[in-house]
């Protein structure tokens, strides 16, 4: 896939419907593209997103993004 703000941001909305919607930095370089999470703690986490669309994403970003989605 070609690295757009709309076609990475569709690749995290279809791994997670909150990851679209709550980074603090979106980029990409190469064949990865990287979404930085910042939380209340202040710790930041990396998502990367490849050229496939597939995402990796770490565990306490998607307990983060359920938690979002459940309020």
């Amino acid at each position: 896939m070609e690295f757009t703000y709309q076609n990475v941001n569709d690749a995290l909305n279809k791994h997670h419907p909150e990851l679209s919607s709550n980074w603090t930095f979106l980029g990409w370089e190469g064949d990865t593209a990287t979404a930085t999470y910042t939380f209340d703690s202040n710790e930041q986490h990396k998502v990367i997103i490849r050229r496939d669309g597939t995402v990796e994403a770490p565990d306490a970003v998607m307990e983060e993004m359920d938690k979002i989605a459940c309020n």
